[in-house]
């Protein structure tokens, strides 16, 4: 009895504890998406237009740019996406990308370091080690077949092409067709 009413308060304790960080998560603004995709078409040649995944790891920070004297709300946010080239090479990147809500625009990295927020600052050196990942799998393939290609050439289809027994019966050099009467 103890040992079940135990095992139920921590699955209890993990459900609640578990919950917290999703609760805790903001919401990407409406314009945020639509603005991460324009910047992406436009900052990448190569991008791969609806690639872009659902923004994650949102961070809502109010800065004061000295400049302007009001406040303005900054969404920063991780987008994760794919380019191509030739329709061969594919890459997974994953960028932090940074939108201005009160003036509906997206931030570039020199207008975020003007700001000096240390939680700016933070979110981006948190995700520093990001980048980008070249899929291999089109490579490797066609790397295989510049070795298997040959390689079959020889071993299997030149041994069954050039061999001597199967010409000489084909073209009855043994004189194995005779009709007996």
């Amino acid at each position: 009895m103890f040992k079940q009413l135990a095992a139920a308060v921590m699955a209890l304790t993990l459900l609640v504890s578990g919950g917290a960080g999703v609760l805790a998560a903001e919401d990407a603004p409406k314009g945020m998406k639509k603005a991460t995709e324009k910047l992406l078409k436009d900052e990448y040649y190569d991008y791969k237009g609806g690639s872009l995944e659902p923004l994650s790891n949102i961070t809502k920070v109010e800065v004061t740019p000295e400049e302007e004297g009001e406040p303005i709300t900054v969404y920063a946010g991780l987008a994760e996406f794919k380019t191509v080239r030739d329709n061969i090479f594919t890459f997974d990147r994953k960028e932090t990308v940074y939108y201005d809500a009160t003036n509906d625009k997206m931030l570039s990295a020199t207008e975020v370091g003007a700001f000096q927020n240390d939680t700016l600052t933070n979110y981006k050196e948190q995700f520093e080690h990001l980048g980008k990942k070249m899929n291999l799998g089109w490579v490797m393939s066609l790397h295989a077949l510049i070795l298997l290609v040959p390689a079959y050439l020889m071993f299997v289809w030149g041994n069954q092409v050039y061999s001597s027994s199967r010409f000489m019966v084909g073209n009855n050099l043994y004189g194995q067709k005779h009709t007996f009467n």
